[in-house]
């Protein structure tokens, strides 16, 4: 029950971002009562918590699975902007506000999140320059950085409103970017062969 509680929250928040979904929603959506959710979670910041640890297991899980199965740098960052397209297709950019503004423990464990991205995207600069897939002189620490909160900032509605903007075609277009300020003539050409098999 517990897991099914998580994850019909998760699918709400998703939705509707976090503010706007009340414990009353989460037990329609599974047809229980109140009460059995509060069986599970003491509020609903216990309960936002716990989705948050679900969703940046799972995230992570994937990053893992993406780092074993690509064969170089170039296809795991077309693999993550796959993995990121299919996340960004079902999200409400207010889910990122409504974290960071009325849940703050949750927030903290995205912000640790956010360092385990950087490490990844750093691990993959260092071996695509290896490899000869991206230039050799560029700085890995600020464009790592660079690179990870990019992403953040397509999520803030001051920016980019969601009225005028789709967050997916706005993170795609930043990635894409990013990974042509990076390629050497050779990684521009395995970049080109790996976007269109993708």
């Amino acid at each position: 029950m517990e897991n099914r509680i998580i994850i019909a929250a998760q699918g709400l928040f998703l939705r509707y971002g976090i503010r706007s979904v009340t414990m009353e929603d989460i037990a329609k959506e599974l047809g229980i009562s109140k009460k059995t959710i509060y069986q599970h979670f003491s509020d609903k910041d216990n309960l936002v918590s716990r989705v948050t640890d679900y969703m940046l297991s799972m995230e992570q899980t994937k990053i893992e699975v993406i780092q074993k199965e690509a064969k170089n740098p170039i296809e795991e960052q077309v693999f993550n902007s796959t993995m990121m397209r299919e996340m960004l297709e079902n999200i409400n950019p207010v889910l990122f506000f409504d974290i960071k503004k009325y849940h703050p423990k949750s927030w903290s464990k995205y912000l640790v999140f956010k360092k385990v991205i950087l490490e990844t995207v750093k691990r993959n600069l260092i071996k695509g320059i290896e490899q000869n897939l991206y230039r050799k002189e560029i700085n890995v620490e600020v464009l790592s950085k660079l690179r990870v909160e990019t992403v953040d900032l397509v999520f803030n509605e001051e920016y980019f409103p969601g009225k005028f903007y789709k967050i997916l075609e706005v993170q795609l277009e930043s990635l894409d970017h990013f990974m042509r300020g990076i390629l050497t003539p050779a990684g521009l050409e395995q970049y080109e062969k790996t976007r269109i098999a993708n």
